[in-house]
Parts: structure tokens; C-alpha cells; sequence
């Protein structure tokens, strides 16, 4: 048994898979039984041989053959019974012949490996990976200043908001139901049953920093790549957020919350003292009501209203430009920092801008979609 647990750890050491604790038990073995360092020497130079480059692994593999028949002749004539005593030639001559039978079986062994890879490598190279074979993909995309909507397979509604993503396999349903979403979207989920079963087939959204897992229900995911936060917003139904950075935990979100991560880990110490191991800040919140229609203003972009209720002139911005397909820069960062509240429907940028400078005095420049932002 010792010798079997030897020749595993052997083969493990030469694979560069052998842990410390490994490497440390090979070591005592080999200890207990010098023998076999004999053994370890020979099978490490053939193991240290380079790949044959003309790809005849055949050849190799017997070249390696009879390199054993070779060196086991050898080792045999180097020591003849005359020059022992009578009394211990007949143990070691047994001794030597045990030997030689597990050199043999492990070098066999190891030259059958390294026929095999060369023979695997030769064959992956003529033909394509399995990871290279990848599954076909639906895309929905949307540029700034346009929204759209897609009906899924399954029948599931995603409204996509402008300047986002969305992608799913063209085999989309079956046991699962994966998107991947890339900006901003809201979900109306159907149910849906496994075939000949009552098992619900979940529906799972992945974005860059969570993964969002359903069986019927309607919320919005606020995912836009260098955003500051990742929101999720649940209307009705439930929903399972999975934080990719922290997937011990889930945290399941009731009609009427919003789930807030914080991407940038500086940003979320900033937010709260206590966050530390680098984890990213996670709260949980209400959704926020407009005060004039009580209108949810995480989802008001689904009715086609640009809402905002007390945010910064910055994060105002911000959505501005994916609203209107503009660039806006601030020439006077002090603006940066003004504060409003309101609602846009059918304004113009235009309009909008002139909009907000009544609650705020600030001057802008327009030329051609570039807005600049001065005193």
C-alpha cells in the first residue's frame, strides 16, 4: 500500500500538482525506503525530456522502452553474487528484482503518459477546444437617446433603456433562464415549468458585479459599466441578488426595495466608516416616489420620464447624456454639486437645461451635441 501511495505522490510531484503536505509525505517515504530514490531519479529524467517536435509520439514512447530495457541490464551486472557473502545473495538478488519489477511498471507507466500527452497535444492542435466551441448569442443593443423593447422565448417583457445591453443564447429556456445585461433594463418575468414536471425554471440576470436570480416577478436592474453603484429595484415578486464578490451571502429583496452596491470600494468607505476586507457596501433601501405623481422614480424611464428627485447636478448629468445622446462637461466643477429636483417627458435638452438654470442659476454652450457647463 505504501508502495502505491509512493508512486501517486510521485506522479503528482513530476505534474506540479503536489501540495506542500504532499511533497512532505513523499519526502518521509522516500525516507523509510532509500531504495526508491533510485527509482524517483530515473523516472524524473524521462520525465524531463522535451516533447518530440515531430510530433512521433510512437517513436518516443519506444525510445523510452528501451531505454529501460537498457538501464535495468545494466543495473542488474553491477554487482555479481561473488561479490557478496553467500548468506545475503539470495535476499538481495530478490531484493533487486522487486526493485527492478517497480521500475519497471512505473517507467512503464510514465512513457505511457508521455505517449498519451504528446498524442492529446497533437490532436488538440488540429482540432478546435471545446471552450473555442461557444454557444450563439442574441444581442439587443441600444444607443444613447433610444430605448426598446424585446419579448423574450419564454415570453418574459425587457424593456432596455438607452446605451445598454442585452444578451442571451439563441437556445434560451430549458432548465435555466441566463441574460447577461450591460446598462440598464426592466424585467416582467413570466413562470415558467420544467416539461413533465411542477419544478420553476429560474430566470438569472448577470451583470459585471452581481447576478440576480427569479422565478416570476417585475424589477429593474441598473447595471451601466463605470457607474459608482448597481441597483436593483423590485416591483413585485421576489428576487435573489448574488454579490460576485461575496457569493456566501444572498440577499433577497421584497416588493417595494431597492438593493445599492457600491463598485468602487474607495467610494464605499467613503460612504460608510466600517466597510472593510475590501467588500463592496451593499444596502438595502425603499424605492423613492416622486412627490408631485408618486411615481417610482427608479422605473419612471419606463414611461418615458427622465426623473430625479434632490440628486447632484453630476449624477444629473450623467443621465442626461444617455437620455438625450449628448456629451456634457463641466467647465465650472462648482456646479458639479448643485441639487435638483423635477421631471422630463418631451423637453428638448434644450429645454431642460433652461429648466433646471431657473431653480439654479448656471450658463451653458451648445456645440453640436457637446454641452459645456460655466458660471
Amino acid at each position: 500500500m505504501s508502495k502505491d501511495r509512493t508512486w501517486f505522490l510521485i506522479g503528482k510531484k513530476l505534474a506540479g500538482e503536489a501540495s506542500g503536505e504532499e511533497l512532505s509525505e513523499l519526502e518521509g517515504l522516500l525516507r523509510s525506503d532509500p531504495d526508491m530514490h533510485y527509482a524517483l531519479q530515473n523516472i524524473t529524467d524521462l520525465w524531463s525530456l522535451p516533447m518530440p517536435i515531430n510530433n512521433d509520439a510512437e517513436e518516443a514512447f519506444n525510445r523510452h522502452v528501451n531505454r529501460l530495457k537498457e538501464a535495468t541490464k545494466d543495473w542488474d551486472h553491477r554487482e555479481s553474487p561473488e561479490d557478496r557473502p553467500d548468506n545475503t545473495t539470495t535476499q538481495n538478488r530478490s531484493r533487486k528484482k522487486l526493485l527492478i519489477v517497480s521500475m519497471a511498471v512505473a517507467v512503464l507507466m510514465i512513457a505511457t503518459i508521455y505517449w498519451y500527452y504528446a498524442v492529446t497535444k497533437r490532436e488538440t492542435t488540429t482540432r478546435p477546444s471545446l471552450a473555442a466551441q461557444t454557444v450563439e448569442k442574441n444581442e439587443v443593443s441600444t444607443h444613447n437617446g433610444s430605448k426598446t423593447t424585446i419579448n423574450l422565448p419564454d415570453g418574459s417583457k425587457v424593456w432596455l433603456n438607452a446605451g445598454s445591453v442585452l444578451t442571451y443564447d439563441k437556445n434560451f429556456g430549458g432548465d435555466i433562464r441566463e441574460v447577461a445585461l450591460s446598462g440598464e433594463a426592466y424585467f416582467e418575468v413570466i413562470p415558467a415549468i420544467t416539461p413533465g414536471t411542477t419544478q420553476k425554471v429560474p430566470f438569472v440576470i448577470h451583470t459585471q458585479q452581481i447576478d440576480i436570480r427569479v422565478l416570476g416577478t417585475a424589477f429593474n436592474v441598473k447595471a451601466y459599466p463605470g457607474d459608482k453603484q448597481t441597483e436593483t429595484s423590485l416591483i413585485h415578486g421576489k428576487v435573489e441578488v448574488l454579490l460576485h464578490d461575496r457569493p456566501e451571502k444572498k440577499f433577497t429583496l421584497r416588493p417595494n426595495e431597492k438593493l445599492v452596491v457600491v463598485n468602487d470600494v474607495s467610494s464605499a468607505a467613503a460612504i460608510n466608516k466600517s466597510t472593510t476586507n475590501n467588500q463592496p457596501f451593499v444596502s438595502i433601501s425603499k424605492l423613492t416616489y416622486a412627490p408631485a405623481d408618486s411615481l417610482v422614480i427608479e422605473t419612471a424611464w419606463v414611461q418615458n420620464k427622465l426623473v430625479f428627485d434632490d440628486e447632484s447636478f453630476l449624477e444629473i448629468a450623467e443621465k442626461m447624456e444617455r437620455w438625450y445622446n449628448v456629451e456634457i462637461v463641466f467647465k465650472d466643477v462648482k456646479k458639479q454639486t448643485l441639487h435638483f429636483s423635477g421631471s422630463f417627458t418631451n423637453e428638448t435638452i434644450q429645454q431642460a437645461l433652461d429648466g433646471l438654470s431657473v431653480s439654479a442659476p448656471f450658463h451653458y454652450s451648445m456645440q453640436g451635441n457637446k454641452i459645456t457647463i460655466g458660471r
